[in-house]
């Protein structure tokens, strides 16, 4: 299948540590059927993923939006001061060094304020909302993520986030093998740019 979009921000980019300011990224799909959507959030997607860094796991909102405008929170604060990554807390003028970080619908152990405390260990958790909230989105079209740091002082940096969907849902490709020959009307063609 077609490999999935996904954004990357090399050396980060900084959360707006604002009350009201929130960042926000898209990744466009365009590999679906036409028209096709989620029907089963569980099968459907496999993980929502992102490489990230923050000093307090408190102050934060994480949350994915579909074409359609319906959307998913995978965090609401909760956890408290636990650091996600590695942040910069030397002298908070840049990124520090972000973890990976994933939520998926089959995940057992906990959301990351059930696993709040000292740094959040990278890998994969529950989402603080469930992933039916995502059913009936379009595959295709413009994805969001939102991350909203409530209260200011502490901060962080995201460097690379996308969506990751069953691959059984990417259409077959297209295959085909033309046929050269002198015999063959369908592989000749006259106009200009034709090189012997």
């Amino acid at each position: 299948y077609v490999l999935a979009p996904s954004v990357d921000f090399g050396g980060g980019l900084f959360i707006p540590d604002q009350v009201g300011e929130c960042f926000t990224s898209e990744l466009t799909f365009t590999q679906f059927i036409p028209g096709q959507t989620i029907d089963d959030a569980s099968t459907a997607m496999e993980e929502l993923f992102m490489n990230f860094e923050h000093s307090y796991m408190g102050d934060l909102t994480i949350t994915f939006i579909c074409p359609n405008g319906q959307s998913m929170a995978v965090h609401q604060q909760g956890g408290g001061g636990t650091n996600l990554g590695i942040p910069d807390q030397a002298d908070g003028t840049g990124p520090g060094t972000g973890w990976d970080y994933y939520w998926s619908p089959l995940a057992t152990n906990g959301t990351w304020a059930d696993n709040g405390g000292g740094t959040l260990a990278s890998g994969t958790y529950e989402s603080a909302q469930p992933f039916t909230l995502l059913e009936g989105c379009p595959l295709n079209g413009t994805w969001e993520v939102e991350v909203c740091d409530a209260w200011a002082i502490d901060d962080g940096y995201i460097f690379e986030w996308n969506i990751n969907f069953d691959p059984e849902l990417y259409p077959e490709p297209v295959v085909f093998t033309p046929v050269f020959g002198m015999d063959c009307d369908s592989t000749s063609w006259d106009g200009p740019n034709i090189y012997d």
